[in-house]
């Protein structure tokens, strides 16, 4: 049985003061939220208050050899949130037989889908129907799938896992429960109650899904593929190209303010081999899924 709103609501404050370490961090963490688009005027004040937060909580902290600009030219936290990656530091496979991983993060779960059942993550079990409510899954049952989690160091752009059209994209309102796997439970499936993305694909493979799972402090999805698209928080919308829109495996599609989860569902195929294995560290552009050519 679903908990009621009110019930989730209060485990969403339980979280987050727990992950926090209290309501006065809470409170806090809240306040940077609200600030994190503001410019930070001092150049050198930026890359020392960047270093300290998040070597200090997240180390070793952010790979400054890897973004695309140095540390003291993101005027906010925010624009340091969503940065680019040097081009040379992910380099994307030309092997059209392959999946592509869509961002930086840890693989939480990577398998073939059950028929419509997707993978047991943290004992919860989930469903093609509980994840993409507004969708015909029938063509993506017995699938492939995996689970990328983003931790707040990592670069928080989405990318395309392969060359195709994004057909439509859908937007389901819900809660920011935490997404970090250690607070994920069973009464709370978090990957069918949280506000999400659905980034729908046609490909030579078949239809292919990207979902963006917004978690706790995340202000914001952004679509540089769909800039056309504004969903409001708080209402299920959609947007439908009658041209659908050309996107070539690796290219930039959504973005992350703040860290969150993405999911891949992969069209159905046998041979299908998966790359990597839970609880890999993975980046975007590398191969998730080799299909037989």
């Amino acid at each position: 049985m679903t908990p009621s709103a009110k019930t989730i609501r209060r485990e969403q404050l339980r979280q987050a003061k727990q992950i926090h370490g209290g309501l006065k961090n809470l409170l806090i963490a809240l306040l940077g939220i609200k600030l994190a688009r503001l410019p930070i005027p001092m150049r050198r004040l930026r890359a020392s208050m960047f270093r300290a937060i998040f070597s200090k909580k997240y180390p070793p902290g952010i790979n400054e050899d890897e973004a695309e600009k140095s540390l003291e030219s993101y005027a906010s936290l925010n624009a340091l949130f969503t940065r680019g990656i040097k081009p040379e530091c992910r380099p994307i496979s030309d092997d059209a037989s392959q999946m592509l991983c869509p961002c930086d993060g840890t693989v939480q779960d990577v398998g073939k889908l059950d028929r419509d059942k997707i993978l047991t993550v943290k004992g919860i079990d989930y469903t093609l129907a509980s994840l993409l409510p507004t969708l015909n899954t029938q063509s993506l049952e017995n699938g492939h799938c995996a689970i990328v989690f983003l931790s707040p160091i990592d670069c928080h752009r989405i990318f395309s896992p392969v060359d195709g059209r994004l057909v439509e994209a859908i937007h389901i309102p819900g809660f920011r429960l935490l997404v970090h796997p250690p607070y994920q439970r069973p009464e709370y499936p978090v990957y069918s109650l949280n506000e999400r993305m659905i980034l729908r694909f046609a490909t030579e493979f078949g239809p292919c899904v990207v979902v963006m799972v917004a978690g706790w402090g995340v202000g914001n999805i952004t679509l540089p593929a769909a800039g056309d698209f504004r969903p409001h928080r708080q209402e299920m919308s959609a947007k439908t190209w009658p041209d659908p829109i050309h996107v070539k495996r690796g290219q930039w599609i959504a973005t992350f303010e703040l860290g969150s989860t993405a999911v891949l569902i992969a069209p159905p195929s046998a041979g299908v081999a998966s790359l990597v294995s839970i609880n890999q560290k993975v980046k975007y552009g590398q191969p998730l899924f080799a299909y037989p050519r």
